[in-house]
């Protein structure tokens, strides 16, 4: 009964939204212009001063230097002008669970039933957005859930950001399968696999993840197989000696990468394999700590509970000195070898982890444009969507951000966050008064 009523909530929520939604696209403007500001297209391009982006529905229609001048006869255009702001794509995390939480000091996840988990994976979607994550990708999601929001966001029912589904992980560890409400499928052989993929696909993903530290080279094939026979990208957790076979047998993507030997990393960048390195989540007690040093030198007003949160999950993921420094290691040798580098968290939520993972490139050895194309260009690419996303040119959805000091100075900048737009409209970047932090409901007392 309790499940119910909150499935009867979620659907009252989704349909007054839909009111409201369409109300709100009737009153947006035909026409934005952001003018007077700095665009940092992420192409690898420099920095294009004193610019104008003049934005049509939701396409970019006009790049051009020089202030806009609106015609007398214009309506409905919107101009906002922007005093020498930084304009980029949106950003991207790329390695996300949706609901899932790490740690989980409050047994939430104990027995959870679907319900609270979907609300959960919402939320975490929605802040997200309003911290600059106009595009996820998920890798590993319990019924379904990220198919739902995916759906959800692109109807326009709620605001967040466009989401890359993976469904279900597909694993042979007991660790990864065994939880109530896990959000990966357990198999014992390539039948399995082949299944798992089948009904994964079935249900409406766009990407396979696998893990694949404990399948059989016949299992690794016939994934791989299997996943591109269906016109679907396919990723996996590996380390070595897994992540040698994988790309080997053709895999698109390696996620953390553990132990990454030198000939693995030269071999992905001869087969264009990508690599989310989840440097985040791969850090010492002294980098956790080097972290928040650099970060506090900025000045940037800080929330002290959202500060107390990063560091809890940053602990709940302790490496030793020695492996911390080797995975820092590996993004080095990855990045000198040509390897395409993209941002993902793991942990959440996604849009504060997202943005220390940014950060965390920079401060383990990438420069701030690296970290920037990174974190816009290489996951749109990696999602095939380049060609719509991912950079700022004209003839591209307007996903961007807006902020106020320069990222190529300081990769921290990209928390002062002023604009997001996504699909050419302006994201409320408000609080809601009265709603109770992700930090404070899942993660501290």
């Amino acid at each position: 009964m309790k499940d119910l009523k909150i499935f009867a909530l979620i659907m009252f929520l989704l349909l007054f939204s839909i009111i409201n939604t369409q109300d709100a696209q009737n009153l947006s403007p035909n026409k934005t212009v952001l003018t007077n500001c700095v665009v940092i297209d992420c192409t690898g391009n420099p920095p294009m001063e004193d610019m104008t982006v003049v934005i049509a529905g939701n396409t970019i229609e006009e790049i051009r230097q020089g202030l806009y001048n609106p015609s007398h006869d214009e309506k409905d255009v919107r101009v906002i002008n922007l005093k020498g702001g930084y304009v980029l794509p949106g950003l991207w995390n790329v390695h996300t669970h949706l609901g899932d939480l790490l740690p989980d000091p409050k047994k939430i996840q104990d027995n959870e039933p679907l319900p609270p988990a979907l609300i959960r994976a919402g939320r975490n979607c929605m802040d997200g957005i309003k911290r600059g994550f106009t595009a996820l990708r998920n890798v590993g999601e319990r019924d379904y859930d990220d198919i739902f929001w995916r759906d959800t966001f692109d109807a326009g029912v709620f605001v967040g950001p466009r989401i890359f589904a993976s469904g279900y992980g597909i694993s042979k560890s007991k660790r990864y399968g065994s939880r109530p409400g896990s959000f990966h499928i357990g198999v014992t052989n390539a039948a399995e696999v082949e299944k798992a993929i089948l009904e994964n696909i079935e249900n409406g993903v766009d990407i396979i993840k696998i893990f694949a530290d404990r399948f059989d080279q016949d299992e690794l094939e016939i994934a791989i197989k299997t996943a591109h026979d269906n016109g679907k990208r396919i990723t996996a957790h590996a380390a070595e000696p897994a992540a040698a076979k994988a790309v080997a047998a053709g895999i698109d993507c390696i996620e953390h990468g553990y132990r990454l030997t030198d000939e693995t990393i030269n071999l992905m960048a001869k087969k264009g394999t990508y690599y989310c390195p989840t440097i985040v989540c791969n850090l010492s007690a002294g980098y956790i700590a080097e972290r928040e040093s650099k970060i506090a030198e900025l000045g940037l007003p800080q929330d002290p509970v959202v500060v107390k949160g990063r560091v809890l999950v940053a602990y709940a993921d302790e490496r030793s000195d020695e492996m911390a420094l080797k995975q820092r290691e590996i993004l080095k040798k990855a990045v000198d070898a040509g390897v395409t580098i993209c941002n993902g968290s793991d942990s959440n939520p996604v849009g504060e982890i997202g943005l220390l993972e940014i950060e965390q490139l920079v401060f383990s050895g990438m420069t701030e444009m690296q970290a920037l194309i990174a974190s816009t260009r290489n996951c749109a690419d990696l999602c095939e969507v380049l060609d719509k996303l991912g950079t700022v040119e004209e003839g591209k959805i307007a996903d961007l951000i807006v902020v106020s000091d320069n990222p190529l100075d300081n990769i921290s900048n990209l928390r002062a966050l002023k604009m997001v737009f996504k699909d050419g409209k302006k994201v409320n970047l408000g609080k809601n008064e009265g709603q109770t932090s992700f930090w404070k409901l899942y993660f501290l007392e």
